[in-house]
Order: C-alpha cells, then structure tokens, then sequence
C-alpha cells in the first residue's frame, strides 16, 4: 500500500472553504480512480491553520495515475489555493 501525507498551511479564514471544498469536490473525485482507498482530511489540535490529508492507494503507480489525470488537474488547484503552502510525504506501508 501507498500512502501519501500533504501538510496543509491554510490560509487565515479559509478552514471552513478547506473543509467544504474537501467534501464536495475532491473527495468524489479521488474516490472514482483506480487502486485508490482512503482519504482522509484531518485538523490540526495544536494549530487551526494545519491539516494533513492522508490518501491511501494500493500502490503507488495508481496515485501516480491520479496525479495526471485531468480531475486531478480540476480538483488539486481548488485546495492549493486555500493553502499559504503544503509539503508532501509518501510513505510505503510495511
């Protein structure tokens, strides 16, 4: 299993767009592709500007092949632009 975790920085007032923009759009776009699992957006306890999605694929050629999709090149920038910046970490499950 593949597993992908973005740290978010979202910017001041947008959490809400964030999380709305989580639900309606990218959600049910990354649910439809191939090898994808889970997806998961979570906030940050410590600090209200921080998320971490967490998407899971069966491998990483399938999240690779959502990446160059077109959806993904709809939905991505929808969320990328509520954030201030992101970092990405992929992770091989043991």
């Amino acid at each position: 299993m593949f597993v992908l975790h973005v740290e978010l920085k979202v910017k001041s007032g947008a959490q809400a767009d964030l999380e709305k923009t989580f639900v309606q759009n990218f959600y049910p776009a990354i649910s439809e592709q191939g090898g994808f699992l889970t997806a998961q957006l979570l906030h940050s306890t410590d600090d209200a500007s921080t998320y971490r999605l967490c998407l899971s694929f069966d491998k990483r050629d399938s999240q690779q092949r959502w990446v160059a999709t077109d959806l993904h090149q709809q939905v991505w920038p929808l969320v990328e632009d509520l954030c201030e910046n992101y970092a990405v970490s992929g992770y091989t499950a043991i």
